[in-house]
């Protein structure tokens, strides 16, 4: 557990001492972007548990959007809440012992609740008041063993992220794609390591992330699950109905903004991103068999906020916005082992 104490404190001092993003980080990494373990059979025993179908409600305490680069003049915008909602759909279109496929949805959305817009930079903040940012990705994912103790793991990924009006985009506009790729090995029921490679193209801009994915248990209680550099966690068991985890991980979005009023000659355009280091404690229970809830509730961490423009009409400009803490609550669905192993069987 040392080992995890140490990564956690570089991180909580690199966010505390610096604002800016580090490079290490990439952009459009959702915390569960590399959760690998969710997304194959293969993993340690005590483990997380996989989510099916997921449904989530996230709040997160009130902050300000303080001046960075640009100095601002005036009254400083502020929110008084930021609101998330998540729906997870994981379904599988094939299922056999040497070769897994499964098709996936999300919806995720952000709405914030601001307390004063000031005059610095407008409009754009009554853009993030008045409209619901969300995204809409779709997914496959592939698992293939390569023999009794080595796998390998792949899923792409289509994401449309922004303030558009329609529930759903094809626009290349909003359009973020993604691509992972795991080779794992797995000597025993309670050790599972591999090397892996994320990559993803957006509006913003692109990028490869060399990533390591951990799982150990240390016995029947404690383990860790990490891949490294985005996620890490100790895990304590209490029993096959109740675990806790705790750790840190690095968040990080991006939507394309539309900003278009009367009084402007040429529409704003801006590609605006967030990006975070969350530390948390999480709590999960199962109700019955099939059907699990989580408690997560933590302090999250604020790089930078970055408001990038993408036409000559307009400014690019970025904020520091205040840490604050938050508080998510779910509900999702995961299936039993001993049910996945006869589903298999059967087919």
């Amino acid at each position: 557990m040392k080992h995890i104490l140490c990564i956690l404190l570089l991180l909580f001092g690199n966010s505390t001492y610096s604002q800016v993003k580090p490079d290490l980080f990439p952009e459009d990494l959702l915390e569960n972007d590399l959760e690998v373990r969710c997304y194959c059979s293969p993993g340690v025993y005590n483990k997380s548990k996989s989510r099916g179908v997921v449904l989530s409600y996230g709040w997160m305490n009130g902050g300000t959007f303080n001046e960075q680069d640009y100095p601002f003049t005036n009254q400083l915008s502020k929110y008084s809440r930021l609101e998330s909602l998540e729906f997870k759909l994981k379904a599988p279109l094939v299922l056999k012992d040497n070769f897994k496929l499964l098709i996936g949805y999300q919806y995720f959305s952000e709405n914030f609740s601001f307390k004063n817009v000031g005059e610095d930079f407008n409009p754009v903040f009554s853009e993030l008041k008045n409209e619901r940012l969300k995204s809409n990705s779709l997914s496959l994912i592939v698992s293939k063993p390569i023999d009794e103790t080595r796998y390998l793991a792949f899923r792409v990924k289509y994401t449309s992220s922004g303030d558009y009006n329609n529930y759903f985009s094809f626009n290349d506009r909003y359009a973020i794609y993604k691509f992972l790729g795991l080779y794992a090995f797995k000597p025993n029921e309670d050790l599972e390591w591999g090397i892996g490679l994320a990559l993803s193209k957006s509006f913003r801009r692109n990028n490869i992330l060399p990533f390591i994915l951990y799982n150990k248990n240390f016995n029947k209680h404690w383990g860790i699950e990490a891949v490294l550099p985005g996620v890490i966690f100790g895990r304590y068991n209490f029993n096959p109905s109740n675990l806790l985890l705790f750790g840190a991980e690095y968040n990080s979005e991006s939507y394309r903004i539309d900003i278009n009023e009367d009084s402007m000659l040429t529409p704003l355009d801006y590609a605006y991103n967030h990006s975070e280091i969350i530390l948390s404690g999480r709590w999960e229970h199962r109700f019955t068999p099939w059907v699990w809830g989580s408690i997560k509730a933590g302090y999250q961490f604020n790089f930078s906020s970055e408001f990038e423009a993408k036409n000559i009409s307009t400014d690019e400009f970025n904020t520091n916005p205040t840490g604050s803490p938050f508080f998510n609550i779910s509900i999702f669905v995961s299936p039993p082992k001993e049910e996945l192993e006869h589903t298999h069987k059967k087919k």
